[in-house]
């Protein structure tokens, strides 16, 4: 190859990289189906098929762009579909937007913008939804069905256990002593392998986790934890009981007015400075009942998702959730965001609701207020 030549293919290379940069990253799902049935929704999708936006604003990074100099906006997809080691199979997407871009006084031209992934997840839902409920092809409907015979076994063997479990209290029964229980009062606390302060630390437990207390020496508590292990805990960093804590609140469960119908975890799209471009965990929940028209008390449902969601995600081995969101889909709407170290602060006791609440993005505020009480 020629001088001019090789000169040539470097400045293709960095066009080609920069436009890949201009239209934003790729999203990927990997899908429990054969890549011909996959490739095949796609298809029946019109995946493969540009088409026009209504407008800019919603579906590309809007920083510095006036939308006003742009017209008849445009998108289509460039897809890869592949198969994996575990059998599934992987869809790659990337939104590529463009518009005619025509500033006062200068000729116009087609201009790429940047994706803000809206277009490359609803692809990505409208495919898992087609694939989970409207396609008829055989290998899908034979991944399916094995799915099911998996869950209905499951469900079997879990069904006899308990029942066993259940034998097994009942022959106990008035024969055990009571239990002592010890509640952690600060997240963060170390349950160490000895009652010596430099011994090796287990586990972190979280605010209002619970040990049953095998036995006390001195300023120490010797706990049992899960898989027949046992630590050991400060006596002052607990609260002590007879009666677990989580039992005695099961019996008298808060009210909320308000069901999660959908729960899934991607990256923020909105503006929110704690949580932009972070993973988050997306909940979507509607009133109780069947009317859209009968909203609850909004703060108090999103303080005990956020706190509930706090306390599996801390305890999950691996964590990349960098806060929680919560969309209600009553007339009224609204979208509650918030980072998970002050969800942290708010179960620990260190935030007050209000305070809480305060480092919040709640949109609209007015979606928020306590309903107004017609009696």
């Amino acid at each position: 190859m020629t001088r001019r030549g090789r000169l040539a293919s470097i400045l293709f290379a960095l066009c080609a990289t920069a436009l890949a940069q201009t239209q934003g990253e790729a999203r990927s799902r990997d899908y429990p189906f054969p890549e011909a049935p996959v490739k095949a929704a796609l298809q029946n999708l019109g995946a493969y098929t540009g088409n026009r936006l209504p407008s800019l604003d919603g579906f590309i990074n809007m920083d510095g762009v006036q939308a006003e100099q742009y017209q008849r906006p445009y998108y289509e997809y460039k897809i890869e579909v592949a198969s994996t080691a575990s059998g599934k199979t992987q869809v790659r997407v990337q939104a590529k937007v463009s518009a005619w871009f025509e500033p006062s006084g200068s000729t116009g031209k087609y201009q790429s913008l940047e994706s803000n992934g809206r277009l490359e997840s609803d692809l990505l839902d409208r495919l898992s939804e087609y694939l989970e409920n409207k396609s008829s092809d055989p290998s899908v409907l034979q991944v399916k069905i094995q799915q099911a015979l998996s869950q209905k076994e499951d469900a079997k063997n879990r069904v006899a256990q308990l029942q066993i479990e259940l034998e097994n209290l009942k022959n106990a029964a008035g024969s055990r002593p009571e239990k002592e229980y010890a509640s952690i009062t600060r997240s963060q606390t170390a349950v160490l392998t000895a009652p010596v302060p430099s011994s090796k630390v287990l586990l972190r437990a979280q605010s209002k986790d619970e040990f049953e207390v095998l036995e006390q020496q001195n300023a120490w508590l010797h706990v049992a934890l899960d898989d027949s292990q046992t630590g050991w805990i400060k006596r002052s960093q607990v609260k002590l009981g007879t009666i677990s804590a989580s039992s005695a609140n099961a019996s008298a469960p808060e009210k909320t007015e308000f069901t999660v119908i959908r729960e899934a975890s991607s990256d923020f799209s909105g503006d929110w400075t704690p949580l932009k471009g972070k993973n988050v965990l997306y909940i979507w929940a509607r009133p109780e009942g069947s009317g859209l028209n009968l909203s609850g008390n909004k703060l108090q449902f999103v303080r005990s998702v956020f706190v509930q969601r706090y306390e599996e995600i801390s305890h999950a081995s691996q964590n990349s959730v960098a806060g929680v969101v919560v969309i209600f889909l009553d007339n009224r709407g609204g979208v509650a965001a918030a980072s998970l170290d002050n969800i942290r602060l708010l179960a620990d006791g260190s935030l007050s609701p209000e305070a809480f609440f305060k480092t919040c993005s709640l949109d609209p505020p007015s979606a928020f207020k306590a309903p107004s009480n017609s009696n």
